[in-house]
């Protein structure tokens, strides 16, 4: 006895490629083509996001990988199932961190590490230095060593994404205060006043080459 049936067919397999940032809900079915109704979804591979097995949807999350869903459609004996798959590639949006700063003199010759301004930022970025001038920039290493007349400079950490996910910045900004000097060479006669202006709030050390002046120490420190 010969027996005939019409095998279902689950269409031809599909995929698309997403970014772990999106939170756009996935049509499973919008993947593969030629299908017959009436199959099921299984998740086959894959973690994170969430799956919707009875509407044939998927919705991407951070930290989700790259997987397939199967869909299937169950034949009647002799016929045979047939079954297609979706595949979602998740490729990870980059993360460069949070911005962040400090402020020095440009006196000071102390080597200051990027690194340390920005935070929760992932390895593997490049830094560029975006505004400032004077100091020494070591990009390879993330590194900035100021130096006298060194001007407030921002640097500019990116992270590249892998399409479609887009590239990541961060920035760590290095405000230097400028050393000030005043100096005194005309002469001045005994008792009389000697002003200096300077702003509200500094900090200075003064030096005197005449110990003779009266009321006047040959250096100290003041803040005002």
């Amino acid at each position: 006895v010969a027996f005939n049936c019409t095998p279902p067919t689950a269409g031809t397999d599909g995929n698309t490629t997403i970014c772990d940032s999106s939170v756009t809900p996935i049509n499973l079915f919008s993947l593969i083509t030629g299908e017959q109704a009436g199959g099921t979804w299984t998740q086959t591979s894959g973690t994170g996001g969430t799956f919707n097995a009875g509407a044939g949807t998927y919705t991407p999350a951070a930290g989700a990988t790259t997987s397939t869903f199967t869909y299937t459609l169950v034949g009647t004996a002799p016929c045979i199932n047939d079954t297609s798959i979706a595949t979602i590639n998740i490729n990870p949006q980059p993360n460069a961190g949070t911005d962040g700063n400090t402020t020095v003199c440009d006196s000071s010759i102390t080597s200051i590490d990027l690194f340390s301004l920005i935070t929760g930022e992932q390895a593997g970025g490049t830094w560029t230095q975006t505004s400032g001038t004077g100091g020494v920039f070591n990009a390879g290493t993330g590194a900035y060593t100021p130096a006298m007349g060194a001007t407030t400079s921002s640097f500019t950490y990116t992270l590249i994404g892998t399409a479609p996910c887009i590239n990541d910045t961060s920035l760590a900004t290095i405000n230097i205060n400028p050393v000030l000097s005043y100096t005194v060479t005309n002469p001045i006669c005994n008792g009389s006043p000697l002003d200096f202006n300077y702003p509200s709030g500094s900090t200075f050390t003064w030096t005197a080459s005449n110990n003779d002046l009266s009321g006047f120490n040959s250096s100290g420190d003041q803040t005002d």
